[in-house]
């Protein structure tokens, strides 16, 4: 049975590579998109919609879908305080929670960070904590936590702790990609494949925490399931 997707944060990079994947999936007969700014492309199963994050709630008709992925975020320094942040990583975001409860989607895919910690004396994890502490009180049928660490590929703007990390996993990937360290880097293609993989083939209800050896399990099911049969 097809399904419609909507995909927040689609120009950034997780959500891009999450974008193009839903677009090339069968199983999804409309991909829906509201962003701040266009992503410039054309297809016939995205239906794409620009906004004001400010004013989410007039766009309550976008989250008659079955899943919705959420992949927005920004960092201090784009943001430019802590307020702003705080607006963007944690208020906008149980917002759409919200939204996306009260239209009854099913599945809810948030990606997160690695030390997620409501409580911690460091304000990005303390954020990132208290947002994943107020999507779990929303009831969600489905909610997935993904935590990846640190992020590797091409972005718009590079972010400096990311370009340490690309060369560090060069280093260390080939001893450790079979290990259960949370921390290690992973690229943001890898987490989009394992959004669309647990969204397809993992569980229908319940709350889980997604973390690296997860993102092996649930790519790995997309891709044997996806592109080979493409191939």
């Amino acid at each position: 049975m097809s399904r419609r997707a909507l995909l927040l944060g689609a120009t950034g990079l997780v959500g891009g590579h999450c974008l193009q994947k839903l677009l090339e999936c069968d199983d999804y007969e409309e991909v829906r998109v509201l962003t701040r700014r266009a992503v410039g492309l054309d297809h016939p199963k995205l239906v794409e919609r620009v906004i004001d994050p400010a004013d989410i709630e007039q766009h309550r008709d976008f989250f008659a879908v079955d899943d919705v992925f959420c992949a927005l975020g920004t960092t201090l320094k784009q943001a430019g305080s802590k307020e702003a942040f705080r607006r963007i990583d944690l208020d906008l975001v149980v917002r759409i929670g919200g939204l996306a409860r009260d239209a009854g989607v099913q599945r809810f895919l948030l990606v997160s960070a690695v030390n997620a910690n409501a409580h911690s004396p460091f304000f990005y994890a303390r954020i990132k904590g208290q947002l994943e502490r107020e999507l779990k009180a929303l009831k969600l049928p489905l909610l997935a936590l993904f935590q990846p660490s640190l992020l590797l590929g091409e972005r718009e703007t590079p972010r400096p702790v990311e370009a340490f990390g690309i060369r560090f996993s060069k280093i260390v990937d080939p001893i450790t990609r079979w290990t259960d360290a949370h921390w290690l880097p992973v690229s943001g293609e890898r987490v989009a494949e394992a959004l669309l993989g647990m969204a397809l083939m993992g569980p229908d209800t319940g709350t889980y925490r997604v973390r690296f050896r997860d993102f092996v399990v649930y790519a790995g099911k997309y891709r044997d399931k996806y592109l080979r049969s493409a191939s």
